[in-house]
C-alpha cells in the first residue's frame, strides 16, 4: 500500500543495466540477484545516467525526509536534515527536469500552506500526465516497454495520491474523492493506497454503510475481494482494514447507531492487537511527502497511520458544546478504557517491564 523508494530505485537500475548489457529476457533472475547485490554493496556503480542519478537523488531525499527526520527531536538537525534533502532534491531536478517526484517534494516542502500545495498539484498534474503519455508513445524496445508499463507511471500515481490527501486535509472531499476513483481507474490494484484516502473523503460527505459496501465492491481489484462482495459472517469481518473500519465507525456514530458503532470499534480493536493507546491518544503522524509511508498491514503502524490521516473525520463536532466529539466517544469509550486499564495492569504485574516497549 505504499511505495518504497529504495526498492523502486534497485528496480531501474537493474532496468538500465540490462538495457546496457542487452540482458534478455527480463526475468533474469541470475543478473537480478547480481544487480541487487551490487546495489546494496555501492548503488553508484550501477549509475550510468542523469535520469537514474537524479531518480538516487530524490530517493536518498526520502529516507530523510519520511524516515529519519520524523523521529528527530533536535530542533538545529531537523533544520540541517532539511537543507540536506532539499540540496538532493535541487539537484535531481537540475539533472532530470522530468523527474516530477522531486518537484512534487520540493513544492510540498516550500508552500506557504496546504492550499497553495493542492493548487500546485492541480495546476500540474497536465503535465504529468503528458510526460507519461510521451514515454508510453516512444517506447520502442522491450526496455522502454517495461519501463512505461510500470515505473513510469508511478509518479502519475504519487502525484494523485498525494492530492487526494491533501484535499482531505484542505476539506475538499469532493475532490478528494473524485482524485481517488479516477486513481483507482488509472491503476486498479492501486498501489498507492489511494483507496484509504477516497474512503476518508466519503466519510466526511456522510457516507452510510451501504455507500461503503459498494465503494468497496466497485474498486474490488484493489482491496483484494475475490468475487462479488456477498453479506459478510462474522469471520470474514477481519478482513477490513483500519480505514474501512473508522469510516463505518463515524457513519454509525453519526446516524446515533451506537449499537453498530460499539460493534465496529470492538471489530477495529480485534483486528489491530494493542489498539487501546492508538485510539485514545490518537497521535498525528506526520505524512509522507514521497508516498504513504510504508507499514506492515495488520499492525499497529498501520492503525497509527489510519487514525492520523482520520484527524479530519475524529475532529467533527469539535467547537460545539451540544454536541459531543467523534475523537473523544472513541478515546473514552468503555472498550478503550477498559483496554487500557488490563494493559496497565498487565505490565505491572510483570517484573522488569515499564511500559510497551517490542510491541511495534
Amino acid at each position: 500500500m505504499a511505495f518504497d523508494p529504495i526498492q523502486e530505485d534497485c528496480l531501474r537500475l537493474i532496468l538500465e543495466a540490462m538495457r546496457r548489457e542487452r540482458v534478455y529476457p527480463l526475468n533474469d533472475n541470475i543478473f537480478i540477484e547480481r544487480g541487487m547485490e551490487q546495489f546494496r554493496e555501492d548503488p553508484s556503480k550501477l549509475i550510468a545516467c542523469d535520469r537514474d542519478r537524479s531518480f538516487h537523488l530524490m530517493a536518498k531525499a526520502t529516507e530523510i525526509l519520511d524516515y529519519h527526520i520524523p523521529f528527530l527531536t533536535d530542533e538545529a538537525e531537523i533544520d540541517r536534515q532539511e537543507q540536506r534533502a532539499e540540496h538532493y532534491l535541487h539537484e535531481a531536478i537540475e539533472l532530470d527536469a522530468s523527474n516530477w517526484d522531486a518537484k512534487r517534494m520540493l513544492a510540498a516542502l516550500d508552500a506557504a500552506s496546504n492550499d497553495e500545495y493542492v493548487s500546485y498539484l492541480l495546476d500540474n498534474r497536465s503535465a504529468v500526465e503528458r510526460d507519461l503519455e510521451s514515454t508510453v508513445d516512444e517506447a520502442r524496445d522491450v526496455y522502454a516497454r517495461e519501463y512505461a508499463s510500470d515505473l513510469a507511471r508511478r509518479p502519475l500515481e504519487r502525484w494523485l495520491a498525494a492530492l487526494a490527501s491533501r484535499a482531505v486535509i484542505s476539506g475538499q472531499y469532493r475532490l478528494a474523492l473524485s482524485v481517488a476513483e479516477q486513481s483507482l481507474t488509472f491503476a486498479p490494484t492501486d498501489p498507492a493506497g489511494i483507496r484509504h484516502t477516497g474512503m476518508l473523503a466519503m466519510a466526511k460527505l456522510e457516507a452510510n454503510h451501504q455507500d461503503i459496501k459498494s465503494y468497496r465492491a466497485r474498486h474490488a481489484i484493489a482491496y483484494g475481494i475475490v468475487g462479488p462482495l456477498r453479506r459478510r459472517h462474522h469471520a470474514a469481518e477481519k478482513s477490513l482494514d483500519a480505514w474501512t473500519l473508522l469510516a463505518e465507525l463515524s457513519a454509525a456514530y453519526r446516524s446515533f447507531d451506537y449499537t453498530s458503532a460499539d460493534r465496529y470499534l470492538h471489530q477495529l480493536m480485534r483486528t489491530y492487537p494493542d489498539a487501546a493507546e492508538p485510539l485514545y491518544y490518537q497521535a498525528e503522524f506526520p505524512d509522507g511527502i514521497f508516498s504513504r509511508v510504508n507499514v506492515v498491514p495488520g499492525s499497529q503502524d498501520e492503525l497509527i497511520l489510519a487514525i492520523s490521516e482520520a484527524t479530519p473525520l475524529l475532529q467533527e463536532g469539535i467547537g460545539t458544546p451540544d454536541n459531543a466529539c467523534f475523537a473523544s466517544w472513541v478515546a473514552n469509550h468503555e472498550m478503550v478504557r477498559r483496554a487500557l486499564a488490563d494493559r496497565t495492569s498487565s505490565a505491572a504485574g510483570q517484573p522488569g517491564r515499564t511500559g510497551s516497549g517490542g510491541d511495534n
